[in-house]
């Protein structure tokens, strides 16, 4: 047992090069799943992609070699006495669409005009004629006449739909045909070519649909002139679907390319796009290249570039097999990608045992090892923590660091919390935000300053003598404790740095050792925040039987000698300079104005709009000849409440300028009735503007000579 509570590092590490082992073990079990994951790939590239494109292009030939057959049939078989009738091929016609799928019409043509077509009604929704509405839904085929009317002997076009049983649903004539077999473009190449022909890609007449169209003529008269064409049509959706029937993998995109390298029909999304010239529309289908398909385009390339009929290659890290087959029966060819994912699916099984038995491996080394080294790690992380702590002078937080059987780290631990208690005396002689700097930048302390523009506040408790001769000497230590420590904890929350504490009063300093570009601001929202405080506390030691703790504060700012001062052994931060003293001194001039806090003019100048502050007096503190203008901060704006109150407050300062104004321009009569109105009017600033009126009194009667307007104060 002591063994394990004091057993030395190595150990543990001895235990994760264990871990190590099984983690190389586990790399090999992966590294020889890839490689028989390559040997499949490199086999399905060569043989069975080949195997799906023969498959698939056997298939579609194999399809239209029949229908080849069934329309030569049905030609060979026309006679010409049969021209005048079409009631021999309805039947005929109507159970070769049903027994050979996606086709979409087969029908006969002749140079006259007149047509007969048995047809599906795959894109057709309503009757011909719009007022007739919607096709009753078990409609499923039609045939389709123009025939010669007897009594006009002109073309006259006729639907007959059926049910799926070929029974008659609904009979249509139209008065104007829609269409003229005899002036189509496939029929004209049929009867020159006198051979079958697979028309390019066209708009359907009826439906709208794109298709294309195998044609054949029927005989010809003298070897010249044809008797008429047979023809069926495929809808593009139609062939779309024949290929989805025959894919060779869950995943397979086939696409059916013309000699031209349009793309005819896409498993993956359209073909082409449908444009409008001279009234009638047309179908212009798209290159591979300006497909907008990546992977398409990628599998183009890649087979042209390498004059191969099978190619792999990888469009966004998914990696492919595509193979390219010219049919027979059709002029163009068949191009089939397939995921290389879907090629694996027969590895996957042996994969997945294979990563069952490594994880189960990995997992049984894991909990060996987190169980050793929890023992290392969680001493080690908490040690961290605590260092940390110490490093940000974050004591408050300090975690203490645990007990370990591992003798490096216990004496760690103890080495620890002899530090943290040496850092936390310290802290409490020095700025912890000062010391905090320091440690940051590795700055080491040493004598000397710069001059630095700083805002300096200074605080003083009213008649503190009096107070601390009425309570035990024990009893004034804790009052006065929470008091400096409330309010502290503000000036700190408003980025000021207490310079030092002499007796009952602060000296708080900003824009130094950390520049503040709002120190002003956060000066004089500091100290209207501790009057509020105050107030609370006040409300809060009555009841307890401890005496309120009313507060002057004066705020100064400008340029002082920032630094450390002493001697080499022992030093302090602090300010030195003019505008420490100013701050001190307006911090007295509270007594003499009965205000709580009074800043310099340099300071409202900064603040103004941020701040709101009544004007007092233009004043020269003792010891100083020349004057500052001093004023008295209300309130934040940034809290400034949208009430009676605030607006009282606007009038007042507004007032009270207006008053000091006519003041300083020796309109003493004149500023006399305006601060005795402000006084009516706000009596509650009596004290602070009674120094004001009793010299607008005395100058009405023996004006001034040379007067500088500046209030000359003899006290600190």
């Amino acid at each position: 047992m002591a063994f394990f509570k004091n057993r030395k590092l190595r150990f543990d590490i001895f235990a994760a090069f264990s871990a190590l082992m099984t983690f190389a073990i586990t790399s090999e079990i992966w590294y020889s799943s890839n490689a028989s994951k390559k040997l499949i790939l490199d086999f399905e590239k060569d043989y069975y992609s080949k195997a799906i494109t023969k498959t698939t292009t056997n298939w579609i030939d194999e399809y239209f070699n029949q229908l080849e057959s069934i329309i030569s049939v049905f030609a060979g078989n026309f006679r010409p006495e049969d021209k005048g009738s079409f009631s021999g091929y309805s039947k005929l016609f109507l159970e070769t669409l049903k027994s050979v799928p996606y086709t979409l019409s087969i029908y006969i043509g002749f140079s006259d005009g007149r047509m007969f077509q048995a047809r599906t009604l795959y894109g057709l929704t309503h009757f011909r004629n719009p007022d007739k509405g919607k096709l009753p839904s078990y409609a499923k085929f039609a045939i389709r006449t123009m025939e010669y009317a007897k009594e006009t002997q002109k073309l006259q076009e006729s639907w007959t739909y059926l049910n799926e049983d070929f029974g008659v649903v609904s009979l249509e004539i139209l008065s104007k045909p829609e269409y003229n077999v005899a002036k189509s473009t496939w029929y004209v190449k049929t009867e020159l070519l006198k051979d079958k022909l697979w028309s390019d890609v066209y708009i359907f007449k009826s439906s709208q649909l794109p298709g294309i169209t195998l044609s054949m003529p029927l005989g010809y008269y003298d070897d010249s002139n044809a008797i008429g064409v047979i023809a069926v049509d495929f809808a593009i959706e139609q062939l779309k679907n024949m290929l989805e029937s025959v894919k060779g993998s869950p995943h397979t995109i086939s696409y059916l390319i013309s000699q031209k390298s349009e793309v005819i029909v896409s498993t993956r999304g359209n073909t082409g796009t449908l444009t409008t010239k001279n009234d009638d529309k047309t179908i212009k289908l798209t290159t591979a290249m300006e497909s907008n398909d990546p992977v398409l385009e990628k599998a183009i390339l890649s087979i042209l570039g390498n004059d191969t009929e099978r190619v792999a290659f990888s469009v966004n890290e998914i990696e492919y097999i595509a193979s390219i087959q010219k049919l027979k029966k059709i002029p163009c060819s068949l191009l089939t990608i397939v995921p290389q994912s879907d090629f694996i699916g027969a590895l996957s099984g042996v994969q997945r045992d294979m990563t069952l038995i490594s994880l189960f491996v990995y997992l049984l080394s894991f909990v060996i090892v987190w169980m050793l080294s929890k023992r290392i790690s969680d001493p080690i992380s908490a040690l961290c923590e605590s260092a940390r702590a110490i490093g940000e002078m974050n004591l408050d937080n300090y975690p203490n660091p645990p007990k370990s059987g591992i003798i490096e780290i216990q004496k760690l631990s103890n080495a620890m919390n002899a530090m943290k208690l040496s850092v936390s005396t310290f802290s409490k002689y020095a700025p912890k935000d000062l010391v905090t700097r320091l440690v940051k930048t590795g700055t080491i302390p040493t004598l000397g300053g710069n001059i630095e523009n700083v805002t300096m506040l200074f605080s003083d408790i009213e008649k503190f003598t009096t107070v601390s001769e009425k309570l035990p000497a024990e009893y004034l230590i804790l009052h006065l404790s929470e008091y400096l420590d409330e309010l502290t904890k503000e000036i700190m929350k408003h980025n000021g740095i207490i310079d030092k504490y002499v007796g009952d009063s602060i000296m708080a300093i900003w824009g130094a050792p950390n520049p503040d570009e709002n120190q002003a601001v956060n000066a004089c929202y500091a100290a209207l925040r501790c009057q509020e405080l105050l107030e609370e506390l006040k409300e809060k030691w009555l009841p307890l039987g401890k005496p309120p703790l009313p507060t002057r504060i004066g705020i100064h700012s400008g340029l002082a000698i920032v630094g450390n001062i002493g001697s080499c052994d022992r030093m302090s931060f602090t300010a030195i300079g003019d505008v420490v003293n100013i701050a001190s001194r307006l911090e007295g001039a509270n007594k003499y104005y009965g205000t709580k806090i009074l800043v310099s003019e340099s300071v409202a100048n900064i603040a103004k709009g941020k701040v709101l502050f009544r004007i007092i007096d233009k004043i020269a503190v003792k010891g100083k000849t020349v004057g500052i203008t001093v004023y008295e901060p209300l309130c934040s704006m940034r809290n400034a409440a949208d009430d009676h109150t605030y607006y009282n407050q606007i009038d007042l300062c507004s007032k009270s300028k207006e008053a000091f104004k006519a003041y300083q321009n020796q309109q003493f009569e004149e500023a006399l009735k305006m601060y005795n109105r402000l006084l009516s009017a706000f009596p509650e600033i009596e004290i602070s503007v009674m120094p004001l009126i009793e010299k607008c009194k005395e100058f009405s009667e023996n004006p001034p000579v040379n007067w500088d307007g500046i209030s000359h104060l003899t006290e600190k």
